[in-house]
Protein backbone atom coordinates (compact mmCIF):
# COMPACT_ATOMS: atom_id res chain seq x y z
CA UNK A 1 0.00 0.00 0.00
CA UNK A 2 2.77 2.51 0.65
CA UNK A 3 4.30 1.71 -2.28
CA UNK A 4 1.36 2.73 -4.23
CA UNK A 5 0.67 5.59 -2.29
CA UNK A 6 4.15 6.70 -3.31
CA UNK A 7 3.97 6.17 -6.47
CA UNK A 8 0.88 8.42 -6.80
CA UNK A 9 2.10 11.43 -5.17
CA UNK A 10 5.93 10.56 -7.90
CA UNK A 11 2.99 10.72 -10.57
CA UNK A 12 1.19 13.75 -9.00
CA UNK A 13 4.14 15.56 -8.51
CA UNK A 14 5.32 15.36 -12.13
CA UNK A 15 1.97 15.79 -13.02
CA UNK A 16 2.05 19.45 -11.43
CA UNK A 17 5.49 20.51 -12.07
CA UNK A 18 4.47 19.97 -16.08
CA UNK A 19 1.75 21.48 -15.76
CA UNK A 20 3.10 24.66 -13.84
CA UNK A 21 5.27 25.26 -17.40
CA UNK A 22 4.22 27.81 -19.70
CA UNK A 23 6.10 28.32 -23.06
CA UNK A 24 5.85 30.97 -25.44
CA UNK A 25 6.75 30.97 -29.30
CA UNK A 26 8.19 34.07 -30.13
CA UNK A 27 7.93 34.89 -33.97
CA UNK A 28 11.16 36.70 -35.46
CA UNK A 29 11.90 36.98 -39.13
CA UNK A 30 15.14 38.20 -39.09
CA UNK A 31 18.42 35.90 -37.79
CA UNK A 32 19.70 34.74 -34.92
CA UNK A 33 22.66 37.12 -35.31
CA UNK A 34 20.43 39.72 -35.89
CA UNK A 35 20.58 42.63 -33.04
CA UNK A 36 16.89 42.70 -32.10
CA UNK A 37 17.24 38.92 -32.09
CA UNK A 38 20.23 38.97 -29.83
CA UNK A 39 18.37 41.45 -27.58
CA UNK A 40 15.23 39.35 -27.08
CA UNK A 41 17.46 36.44 -26.19
CA UNK A 42 19.57 38.91 -23.03
CA UNK A 43 15.43 39.49 -22.44
CA UNK A 44 14.08 35.71 -22.41
CA UNK A 45 17.10 34.44 -20.26
CA UNK A 46 15.94 36.95 -17.56
CA UNK A 47 12.21 35.92 -17.55
CA UNK A 48 13.16 32.13 -17.46
CA UNK A 49 15.68 33.01 -13.96
CA UNK A 50 12.45 35.28 -12.62
CA UNK A 51 10.11 32.85 -13.30
CA UNK A 52 12.67 29.76 -12.30
CA UNK A 53 11.79 27.99 -15.35
CA UNK A 54 8.46 28.17 -14.90
CA UNK A 55 7.94 30.04 -17.56
CA UNK A 56 10.31 30.06 -20.51
CA UNK A 57 9.99 31.66 -24.62
CA UNK A 58 10.94 29.72 -27.85
CA UNK A 59 11.83 32.03 -30.39
CA UNK A 60 10.94 30.93 -34.19
CA UNK A 61 14.06 32.52 -35.69
CA UNK A 62 14.30 33.69 -39.17
CA UNK A 63 10.54 32.59 -39.91
CA UNK A 64 10.00 32.08 -43.35
CA UNK A 65 6.57 31.47 -43.56
CA UNK A 66 5.64 34.70 -42.78
CA UNK A 67 7.07 38.03 -44.47
CA UNK A 68 8.13 40.61 -41.82
CA UNK A 69 4.51 42.49 -42.72
CA UNK A 70 2.60 39.85 -41.93
CA UNK A 71 3.96 38.99 -38.37
CA UNK A 72 1.37 41.31 -36.62
CA UNK A 73 -1.58 39.48 -37.88
CA UNK A 74 0.09 35.75 -36.97
CA UNK A 75 0.33 36.80 -33.22
CA UNK A 76 -3.29 38.54 -33.45
CA UNK A 77 -4.66 34.98 -35.02
CA UNK A 78 -2.64 32.92 -32.49
CA UNK A 79 -0.42 31.48 -35.01
CA UNK A 80 2.86 32.68 -32.51
CA UNK A 81 2.17 33.87 -29.44
CA UNK A 82 4.61 36.60 -29.03
CA UNK A 83 6.21 39.10 -31.98
CA UNK A 84 8.22 42.19 -32.03
CA UNK A 85 7.37 43.97 -35.18
CA UNK A 86 9.09 47.32 -36.34
CA UNK A 87 6.39 50.54 -36.48
CA UNK A 88 6.38 50.03 -40.24
CA UNK A 89 4.65 46.63 -40.24
CA UNK A 90 2.41 48.12 -37.44
CA UNK A 91 1.47 51.01 -39.35
CA UNK A 92 -0.03 48.50 -41.91
CA UNK A 93 -2.68 47.89 -39.08
CA UNK A 94 -2.98 51.08 -36.62
CA UNK A 95 -1.21 54.02 -38.85
CA UNK A 96 -0.23 56.13 -36.30
CA UNK A 97 2.60 54.30 -36.05
CA UNK A 98 3.64 56.19 -39.19
CA UNK A 99 4.43 59.21 -36.71
CA UNK A 100 8.26 58.13 -36.27
CA UNK A 101 8.67 59.30 -39.81
CA UNK A 102 7.15 62.45 -39.73
CA UNK A 103 9.04 65.73 -40.16
CA UNK A 104 8.77 66.98 -36.60
CA UNK A 105 11.13 63.84 -35.74
CA UNK A 106 13.83 64.44 -38.28
CA UNK A 107 17.45 65.26 -36.94
CA UNK A 108 16.21 64.68 -33.36
CA UNK A 109 18.71 63.05 -30.99
CA UNK A 110 17.92 60.33 -29.57
CA UNK A 111 17.10 61.12 -25.76
CA UNK A 112 15.10 63.70 -26.74
CA UNK A 113 12.88 60.98 -29.01
CA UNK A 114 13.16 58.19 -26.10
CA UNK A 115 11.64 61.13 -23.48
CA UNK A 116 8.84 61.72 -26.08
CA UNK A 117 8.12 58.48 -27.40
CA UNK A 118 8.43 56.77 -23.93
CA UNK A 119 5.51 58.92 -22.83
CA UNK A 120 1.87 59.41 -23.27
CA UNK A 121 2.44 59.29 -27.31
CA UNK A 122 3.58 55.40 -26.79
CA UNK A 123 0.71 54.98 -24.60
CA UNK A 124 -1.77 56.24 -26.82
CA UNK A 125 0.13 53.78 -30.06
CA UNK A 126 -0.43 51.09 -27.73
CA UNK A 127 -4.37 51.79 -27.37
CA UNK A 128 -4.59 52.18 -31.13
CA UNK A 129 -2.56 49.03 -31.50
CA UNK A 130 -4.87 46.80 -29.14
CA UNK A 131 -8.56 48.01 -30.37
CA UNK A 132 -6.98 47.21 -34.09
CA UNK A 133 -5.67 43.84 -33.72
CA UNK A 134 -5.94 40.94 -30.98
CA UNK A 135 -2.98 42.09 -29.12
CA UNK A 136 -1.71 43.01 -25.89
CA UNK A 137 1.65 45.38 -26.23
CA UNK A 138 4.08 44.30 -23.48
CA UNK A 139 5.86 47.22 -23.20
CA UNK A 140 7.82 49.95 -24.08
CA UNK A 141 9.44 50.08 -27.44
CA UNK A 142 12.98 48.07 -28.31
CA UNK A 143 15.39 50.82 -30.53
CA UNK A 144 16.78 50.10 -33.48
CA UNK A 145 18.63 52.69 -34.59
CA UNK A 146 18.94 55.70 -36.88
CA UNK A 147 18.66 55.58 -40.43
CA UNK A 148 21.04 57.69 -42.39
CA UNK A 149 22.09 57.76 -46.29
CA UNK A 150 24.77 56.06 -47.58
CA UNK A 151 26.29 56.27 -51.41
CA UNK A 152 28.82 54.76 -53.18
CA UNK A 153 31.12 56.89 -55.66
CA UNK A 154 29.21 60.57 -54.03
CA UNK A 155 30.53 61.86 -50.96
CA UNK A 156 27.29 64.00 -49.44
CA UNK A 157 28.58 66.74 -47.11
CA UNK A 158 25.33 68.74 -47.06
CA UNK A 159 22.14 68.48 -47.86
CA UNK A 160 22.57 69.89 -51.43
CA UNK A 161 24.93 67.18 -52.15
CA UNK A 162 21.90 65.05 -52.45
CA UNK A 163 20.35 66.56 -55.59
CA UNK A 164 19.80 64.35 -58.56
CA UNK A 165 20.62 61.15 -56.28
CA UNK A 166 19.25 57.83 -56.96
CA UNK A 167 18.41 56.91 -53.19
CA UNK A 168 17.03 53.27 -52.43
CA UNK A 169 14.30 54.09 -49.59
CA UNK A 170 12.86 51.00 -47.72
CA UNK A 171 9.19 52.73 -46.12
CA UNK A 172 6.51 54.48 -47.45
CA UNK A 173 5.16 58.55 -47.44
CA UNK A 174 7.55 59.70 -45.32
CA UNK A 175 10.94 58.33 -46.86
CA UNK A 176 9.68 59.19 -50.07
CA UNK A 177 8.82 62.72 -49.09
CA UNK A 178 12.34 63.48 -47.48
CA UNK A 179 14.44 62.58 -50.54
CA UNK A 180 12.13 64.90 -52.63
CA UNK A 181 12.46 67.68 -50.29
CA UNK A 182 16.48 66.67 -50.46
CA UNK A 183 16.16 66.77 -54.11
CA UNK A 184 17.08 62.94 -54.69
CA UNK A 185 14.80 60.79 -56.64
CA UNK A 186 13.50 57.69 -53.95
CA UNK A 187 13.86 54.68 -55.52
CA UNK A 188 11.84 50.67 -54.57
CA UNK A 189 14.39 47.85 -54.38
CA UNK A 190 13.88 44.77 -52.95
CA UNK A 191 16.72 44.00 -50.22
CA UNK A 192 17.66 41.12 -52.06
CA UNK A 193 18.17 43.16 -55.16
CA UNK A 194 20.25 46.14 -53.30
CA UNK A 195 23.54 45.37 -53.61
CA UNK A 196 23.64 44.67 -57.78
CA UNK A 197 21.53 47.55 -58.18
CA UNK A 198 24.83 49.38 -56.24
CA UNK A 199 27.16 48.07 -58.36
CA UNK A 200 25.17 48.78 -61.64
CA UNK A 201 24.97 51.84 -60.85
CA UNK A 202 21.00 51.93 -60.77
CA UNK A 203 20.93 54.05 -57.76
CA UNK A 204 23.57 56.17 -56.24
CA UNK A 205 22.90 55.28 -52.25
CA UNK A 206 20.11 54.14 -49.60
CA UNK A 207 18.27 55.07 -46.36
CA UNK A 208 19.68 52.17 -43.83
CA UNK A 209 21.44 51.63 -40.43
CA UNK A 210 24.88 51.01 -40.01
CA UNK A 211 23.91 47.53 -39.04
CA UNK A 212 22.31 47.08 -42.49
CA UNK A 213 25.61 48.03 -43.77
CA UNK A 214 27.95 45.54 -41.76
CA UNK A 215 25.25 42.78 -41.97
CA UNK A 216 25.55 43.08 -45.82
CA UNK A 217 28.90 44.28 -45.75
CA UNK A 218 27.64 46.77 -48.88
CA UNK A 219 30.88 48.04 -48.64
CA UNK A 220 31.66 44.92 -50.98
CA UNK A 221 29.14 46.48 -53.14
CA UNK A 222 30.74 49.71 -53.49
CA UNK A 223 29.45 51.59 -50.61
CA UNK A 224 32.35 54.48 -49.29
CA UNK A 225 29.82 57.07 -47.61
CA UNK A 226 27.96 57.65 -44.91
CA UNK A 227 25.88 60.95 -44.22
CA UNK A 228 24.39 61.21 -40.79
CA UNK A 229 21.46 62.86 -40.39
CA UNK A 230 19.49 60.60 -37.63
CA UNK A 231 16.87 60.77 -40.36
CA UNK A 232 14.50 58.63 -38.97
CA UNK A 233 14.51 56.27 -35.99
CA UNK A 234 13.68 52.85 -36.29
CA UNK A 235 11.52 50.59 -33.41
CA UNK A 236 10.16 47.32 -32.63
CA UNK A 237 6.92 46.69 -30.05
CA UNK A 238 6.81 43.82 -28.09
CA UNK A 239 3.53 42.40 -28.84
CA UNK A 240 1.35 38.80 -27.44
CA UNK A 241 -1.73 36.68 -28.67
CA UNK A 242 -4.39 38.96 -26.50
CA UNK A 243 -6.44 35.44 -25.71
CA UNK A 244 -2.81 33.68 -25.01
CA UNK A 245 -2.48 36.61 -22.80
CA UNK A 246 -5.93 36.31 -20.55
CA UNK A 247 -5.05 32.80 -20.33
CA UNK A 248 -1.48 33.06 -18.19
CA UNK A 249 -1.80 32.61 -15.03
CA UNK A 250 -1.73 36.24 -12.93
CA UNK A 251 2.10 35.54 -11.79
CA UNK A 252 2.77 34.59 -15.26
CA UNK A 253 1.44 37.75 -16.65
CA UNK A 254 3.66 39.92 -13.86
CA UNK A 255 6.92 38.16 -15.18
CA UNK A 256 6.28 39.07 -18.41
CA UNK A 257 5.58 42.95 -18.48
CA UNK A 258 7.87 43.28 -15.41
CA UNK A 259 10.84 41.57 -17.13
CA UNK A 260 10.60 43.51 -20.11
CA UNK A 261 10.53 47.09 -18.21
CA UNK A 262 13.77 45.89 -15.98
CA UNK A 263 15.52 44.75 -19.46
CA UNK A 264 14.53 47.24 -21.54
CA UNK A 265 17.52 49.84 -20.91
CA UNK A 266 19.72 46.94 -21.20
CA UNK A 267 18.39 45.57 -24.34
CA UNK A 268 18.53 49.54 -25.89
CA UNK A 269 22.08 49.52 -24.96
CA UNK A 270 22.66 46.33 -26.57
CA UNK A 271 21.41 47.99 -29.87
CA UNK A 272 23.41 50.63 -29.50
CA UNK A 273 26.62 49.18 -29.26
CA UNK A 274 25.70 47.14 -32.05
CA UNK A 275 25.13 50.07 -34.26
CA UNK A 276 28.43 51.51 -32.97
CA UNK A 277 30.28 47.97 -33.58
CA UNK A 278 29.13 48.06 -37.03
CA UNK A 279 29.94 51.96 -37.56
CA UNK A 280 33.42 50.88 -37.03
CA UNK A 281 33.54 47.59 -39.05
CA UNK A 282 32.57 49.60 -42.02
CA UNK A 283 35.18 52.73 -41.04
CA UNK A 284 37.59 49.70 -40.96
CA UNK A 285 36.92 48.92 -44.77
CA UNK A 286 37.56 52.60 -45.84
CA UNK A 287 34.01 54.20 -44.87
CA UNK A 288 33.88 57.64 -44.48
CA UNK A 289 31.51 59.39 -42.38
CA UNK A 290 30.05 62.95 -42.18
CA UNK A 291 27.92 63.48 -38.31
CA UNK A 292 25.36 66.32 -39.86
CA UNK A 293 25.72 69.07 -37.02
CA UNK A 294 22.99 69.78 -34.98
CA UNK A 295 21.82 73.14 -36.61
CA UNK A 296 22.14 71.88 -40.19
CA UNK A 297 19.51 69.44 -39.13
CA UNK A 298 17.16 71.94 -37.50
CA UNK A 299 16.93 73.95 -40.41
CA UNK A 300 16.45 70.96 -42.66
CA UNK A 301 13.67 69.69 -39.83
CA UNK A 302 12.03 73.34 -40.58
CA UNK A 303 12.03 73.30 -44.19
CA UNK A 304 10.16 69.13 -43.94
CA UNK A 305 8.09 70.90 -41.37
CA UNK A 306 6.35 72.42 -44.44
CA UNK A 307 5.18 69.14 -46.00
CA UNK A 308 4.04 67.46 -43.13
CA UNK A 309 0.67 68.20 -43.30
CA UNK A 310 0.32 66.36 -46.60
CA UNK A 311 2.46 63.66 -45.28
CA UNK A 312 0.37 62.76 -42.37
CA UNK A 313 -2.81 63.00 -44.42
CA UNK A 314 -1.53 60.43 -47.06
CA UNK A 315 -0.35 58.42 -43.78
CA UNK A 316 -3.47 58.75 -42.10
CA UNK A 317 -2.10 59.90 -39.10
CA UNK A 318 -4.77 60.40 -36.05
CA UNK A 319 -4.09 64.61 -35.64
CA UNK A 320 -4.96 63.65 -31.99
CA UNK A 321 -1.64 61.84 -32.07
CA UNK A 322 0.23 64.58 -34.05
CA UNK A 323 -0.86 67.30 -31.70
CA UNK A 324 0.07 65.12 -28.86
CA UNK A 325 3.51 64.54 -29.68
CA UNK A 326 4.68 68.37 -30.70
CA UNK A 327 3.23 69.19 -27.36
CA UNK A 328 5.78 67.07 -26.02
CA UNK A 329 8.13 67.90 -28.35
CA UNK A 330 7.62 71.30 -27.10
CA UNK A 331 7.59 70.78 -23.71
CA UNK A 332 10.90 69.12 -23.89
CA UNK A 333 12.63 71.75 -26.01
CA UNK A 334 11.65 74.48 -22.55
Amino acid sequence: MKKLLLAAVILLTAGSSSAAQTDLQFALRTLEIHPRNQALLRWADDLEGRSKGQLTITFQHGVTNYPGSHIPAAVAEGVYDLGAPGWWHLALFAPGFSISSLPMFYGQDIQDLQRVLDGGLSEALHERLEQALRVKVLGGSLDLGFGHTFTTVKPVKAHADLLGLNIRVPGGTGDLARYLVFGATPRRIAVRHLASALRRNLVGGFLGTHNFVADAALWEAGVRHGFLDNQVFYYYTPVINRARWEGLLDNERVWLTESWAVALNEMRQLMADRQDRSRAAAARHGMQFVEVPAGQRQRMRKTLMEEQGAVAKALKIDPKLIDLAQSLLSSKLR
